[in-house]
């Protein structure tokens, strides 16, 4: 899978994607800002055909809020701290689901990870 890394992920985050054979993309790869709205980050990963892999609870609700139909999936990483455990976030992920399903937002806290459709078309 192809990944917009959003947020405030360490760059063990993005190793753990690369070690599942994952590839991560920067916002500045996508032609993006931190400061760029929701909605401008999903129609940018929709047009790319990218995942996005983010910490920002705001872009992970953003498909909900502005009923935005996202057909890619959203991985929300819900967590605290830092390296260890966004890596350890990851890696409980693609161990629980080798595939992950377009349409739907994985979020990963702690303790597990949950599953919830995104607004379809």
């Amino acid at each position: 899978m192809r990944w917009l890394v959003h947020g405030n992920l360490t760059q063990a985050a993005i190793d753990a994607l690369v070690r599942h054979e994952h590839k991560a993309e920067s916002l500045i790869d996508a032609a993006l800002t931190p400061e760029s709205p929701a909605e401008e980050v999903l129609k940018t990963a929709q047009k790319r055909q990218l995942d996005v892999i983010t910490s920002s609870s705001e872009l992970a609700s953003a498909p909900f809020d502005l009923q935005f139909p996202f057909n890619r999936s959203i991985v929300f990483l819900q967590l605290e701290g830092g390296d260890v455990e966004q890596d350890d976030a990851i890696d409980r992920l693609f161990e629980r689901y080798k595939r992950l399903t377009p349409g739907r937002l994985y979020t990963v806290t702690a303790s597990r990870v949950k599953v919830r459709q995104l607004p379809g078309r």
